[in-house]
């Protein structure tokens, strides 16, 4: 059977003239959300954050296929890496990681979601990888009345990084007028479904765009979404619940006060390169 949340709509949060973002922490939705930590649906078009940590968990951006612009993502394994629109960049912070993304300079802004996924506090404590995923790895999908692009779906990642310590699934759906889409959730887990564009209902509720709902299933089951005289664009982000703790100073967030203590004093001999 699916749990859900209320309906929620986010903030928008600004950080200077070049940075915006609506925002979905987990605690909006009573941590129904997990694995999921945070979303960020951002619009940014200049340099805004200098490099900074991340650790205890997955950081994703996901460039829409429309975003105007890429980003360049500067990490302090020396990786110099390109997103491209519709692309992905990955990083699984796990011990510690510094990193820098500002879009391609003098190339227009960027718009996309960041989305933090919890790790199982047993791989919190493994070396931290990061990768790009070039749009035409992204996986396209259609049936009656929708497509979408899936992410990942499940742990492989291809040839770029090690499986997913834990299964997730990221999906970008587009549903035409009148259209039903039923997305089967599997026992144990949690996730959110963000409304990019239009109006859909999800179960029995009413959203309108940049709303969301949480979800959790304690058996197997299906999110239907429909839509009436107009279309939707959904983001769909989902997981295996990890249901640990979660111990946060900032960008770092691991699943006890002693691996949080280790992780800042770790991170405190990190940079990015010049």
């Amino acid at each position: 059977m699916l749990h859900f949340s209320s309906v929620y709509t986010p903030t928008q949060m600004r950080h200077g003239a070049v940075f915006s973002a609506r925002q979905y922490p987990r605690q909006a939705f009573g941590n129904l959300i997990d694995p999921v930590l945070n979303i960020d649906w951002f619009e940014m078009s200049g340099p805004t954050f200098p490099a900074h940590p991340h650790a205890g968990f997955s950081a994703i951006t996901y460039l829409f296929a429309d975003s105007p612009n890429g980003f360049i993502n500067r990490d302090s394994f020396g990786n110099v890496q390109d997103i491209r629109p519709g692309g992905m960049h990955w990083s699984r912070a796990s011990r510690g990681m510094m990193h820098e993304e500002v879009p391609v300079p003098g190339a227009g802004p960027t718009w996309g979601l960041q989305i933090f996924i919890n790790l199982p506090a047993a791989h919190q404590a493994d070396q931290a990888a990061a990768f790009a995923v070039p749009p035409d790895m992204i996986k396209r999908h259609s049936g009656d009345g929708w497509e979408s692009r899936v992410a990942v779906d499940g742990t492989a990642l291809g040839t770029f990084m090690d499986a997913l310590p834990s299964p997730v699934r990221i999906e970008e759906i587009w549903l035409s007028e009148s259209a039903i889409r039923d997305i089967a959730v599997p026992a144990g887990w949690g996730g959110i479904l963000v409304l990019l564009e239009g109006v859909a209902s999800i179960g029995d509720e009413a959203l309108a765009a940049a709303q969301a709902i949480g979800l959790a299933a304690d058996s197997d089951d299906r999110i239907r979404i429909a839509t009436g005289s107009h279309g939707a664009r959904i983001a769909l982000v989902c997981g295996a619940q990890l249901k640990q703790p979660v111990f946060a100073y900032g960008p770092l967030m691991m699943a006890s006060p002693v691996s949080l203590d280790e992780a800042r004093r770790r991170i405190a001999s990190l940079s990015v390169p010049a």
